[in-house]
Order: structure tokens, then sequence, then C-alpha cells
């Protein structure tokens, strides 16, 4: 297997073994709610603690990721979330518990940052958007195995035994995955802080946009389920309609990367701006269509799902690209936060719309956000890309033995 392969692997299961924490829990809620004792609203607050960690140090994780390099950042955090998910899996108390998950996903913080700054400096420019995409499917991935994992292990033994053995795999993950990553930092001395990623031009447009982005997909996928059933679809298909929505998110992750990638890479910005488009278009269609019976619902929400969930991996892609090799890892930190942080705010906030409004201002405001979110990507530069590129292509060609060109990456 090539270098690049394998890199790319092991930064999807690093990925997918930190969001087995992170996505799989409400898999045995009602375990560890009898474990602490707590009701619903307990297990919200103890389900929120990694997400939080996580949001809390993602930024600063890609300024040591620029600093230190990729390898040692990993090691460090791969360490800290497997300590932080034991501790939880040792605790009695769900102060316990919660500060052990908020640890875990504090640490877990540096397995995507430096996952992606790694892939930003392995592949060409032709190759980044499909490698990302590719990245992109650990998140579902991860939530899958840990809806599968997690009652199999508490049913043999345990709330304890399913997080310690998942803590202990994401930090094997996370220590495999250091010994392939590149252990330098940026070929120039980043400057300090955040303005200097956020100084660089098209930055702060690419950031509205990932705003607007995140809020049209947090509050869709929230109140998909509730919204299609108010409009007239039986639990059932609700739930299948879900299911195609996550579905249609991963496959989309692809092939947005694939497009993006077209014309070495010049073509990114096209494609973050028509994922905006077609979310825009399909939210506007989705309430008639899910009133219009069971084949028009499923289209129409596999059209949305295509275009607010695909632009993850071109958003931090971009914002990697623009940034340079010297602040490619404080970029996806905070690309990273935007879509975390936006997306979950949009949950509590679409909440108080629907009591006022109704159920269809979720597609509303998602048809909103989705366009003024395409208005800001038609905005960000089309080019400027070239600092990563000759990074990239100065390694390709000192890496590859004279006389034999270097094998393409997936």
């Amino acid at each position: 297997m090539s270098r690049q392969r394998t890199i790319l692997v092991l930064a999807v299961a690093s990925q997918a073994a930190v969001a087995t924490i992170s996505f799989g829990l409400p898999a045995i809620a009602i375990q560890i709610r009898s474990a602490l004792d707590i009701g619903p609203a307990g297990f919200g607050a103890v389900y929120a603690a990694p997400g939080i960690g996580s949001a809390l140090m993602l930024i600063p994780a890609g300024m040591l990721v620029d600093r230190l390099g990729a390898r040692r950042v990993l090691i460090a955090g791969g360490a800290v979330n497997c300590a932080g998910d034991v501790l939880a899996g040792l605790a009695h108390s769900p102060w316990l518990f919660a500060a052990g998950l908020l640890i875990g996903g504090a640490g877990g913080a540096a397995v995507p940052v430096a996952g992606m700054t790694s892939l930003l400096r392995e592949f060409t420019p032709a190759q980044r958007g499909i490698a990302l995409g590719w990245r992109q499917l650990a998140v579902p991935l991860g939530g899958t195995i840990g809806s599968i994992a997690l009652p199999a292990l508490v049913s043999t033994g345990g709330v304890r035994l399913a997080l310690i053995s998942m803590g202990i795999a994401a930090g094997i993950a996370a220590a495999a995955f250091s010994t392939v990553c590149d252990d330098s930092p940026s070929a120039t001395v980043p400057s300090r802080g955040l303005d200097g990623v956020l100084s660089v031009p098209g930055m702060r447009t690419l950031i509205a946009c990932g705003v607007l982005y995140a809020w049209a997909l947090g509050g869709i996928l929230t109140y998909y389920t509730s919204a299609a059933r108010h409009e007239g679809l039986t639990a059932g298909m609700a739930a299948i309609g879900f299911t195609v929505l996550n579905l249609t998110a991963a496959g989309a992750r692809l092939v947005w990367g694939r497009l993006a990638d077209r014309e070495d890479g010049t073509r990114r910005v096209h494609s973050l701006r028509n994922t905006g488009i077609l979310a825009a278009i399909a939210a506007v269609s989705l309430p008639f269509a899910l009133g219009a019976g069971t084949a028009p619902a499923m289209v129409a929400t596999a059209a949305v799902s295509f275009g607010i969930f695909g632009f993850n991996g071109v958003f931090y892609l971009i914002a990697g690209e623009l940034a340079g090799e010297a602040r490619a890892g404080r970029a996806v930190g905070i690309a990273s936060t935007v879509v975390f942080g936006f997306s979950s705010l949009a949950s509590p906030v679409a909440g108080l719309f629907i009591e006022s409004t109704g159920y269809g201002s979720v597609w509303v405001i998602g048809a909103i956000t989705a366009g003024l979110g395409a208005v800001a990507a038609s905005r960000v530069p089309r080019r400027g890309y070239s600092g990563m590129a000759q990074v990239v292509q100065t390694r390709i060609t000192t890496a590859a033995p004279p006389g034999r060109a270097q094998r393409p990456g997936p």
C-alpha cells in the first residue's frame, strides 16, 4: 500500500474510533441513565460533554499542529482521549462521568485537525477533494460502529467495559496514525494567534459561508424526523427518510470531493457554491414533496442531504489551502469549530422558531441560510492555492525514486 493510501486509511480509522464515542452514546442511553441514575435531561447534558471538549480544543490543536507537527499532537491527543474515556468508564457519578467525556473530547480534537492537515500536505491539489471526502466518511462510520459495538459490549460487561474498550481503541488508532504522519512543523514559522489566518484574503468570507451552511445543516438534521411526521409521513417512513438523509450525506461527501478536484483543484469554489444552491432549492420543495407521497418525499430528502451535507470536506479543504502550509492546522481548527459550533447552536434556535411558527420554518430557515451561504461561497477567491500545491509537489519530487513516477493516490 502506498504512503498516501496508508495515511488516508489511518486518518479514517482514527476519526471513526473517536466518533464511536461522540456519536455512538445514544445507542446505550438507557443503560447509561440506569448506571448513573439520571433522567433524559441528565443524559442530554452528559452526551454534550465530548462535543464541548472538542469545540474548546479544535483551534488550539490546530495551532499545535502548525508549530510541532501532527505526530506529537496525535500521540498526546490520543493519550488524553483514551484517559478521559477510561475515567468516564470508571465513574459512578454523573459529574465525573461527564468530566471524563469532556476530557476525552478535548483529546480527541487532535485527530480531525491532524488528520485533515496531514491529507492537505500529502495529496496533490487534484487529489485532495476526494481524499477529504473519504476522511469525512469516518464520522458516520464511527457512529455506525458505535451503534453496534457499544450495546454488545454493554451486554457483556456493562457501561464500564464499553467506554474503556472504545477509549483504548481510540488511543491505539491515534497512535497508529501518528506513525505515518509528517513529524515536521510548518515550513515557515507561523504568526502568533489567529489573525494570520483570518487576514488571508477570502478567509472571512469562507468562514461566513461555513456559518450559514452549518446553520442549515443543524436545523434540518435535528428536526427532520419530527417535521416529516408533521407533514404526514408515518413514523416508519420518517425513520426511513432519516436513514436516507444520513446515507446520502455519506455519498455526497465523496461526490463533491471528486467534483472539487476538477481541473487540478481550480473548481473548489464552484463546488462549494453549488452545494448551497442545490440545498436551497431542495429545502423549498421538501415540504411539498413530503405531502405528495413516499417516493417524492425520499427523492427530495436525498436532494437536500446531497446539497447541505456535502459541503464539509470542500469547506475544510478550501480553508486549509487558502491559509497555506504555515497556517493550515489553525485554519482547519477554525473551520471545524465553525461547523460544529453553529450546527449545534442551530438546534435550539430552530426549536424556538418551530414553537412559534410551526415546523415549516425548518425548511424556510434551511433554504435561506443555504442560499445565503451559496452567495458567500461565490465571493471566495477561486485561486490562491499555489502555496500548498508547491509544498506537496516538492515532497513528491523528493520522495519518488529517480526515473520512477509517484503512484497516484485514490
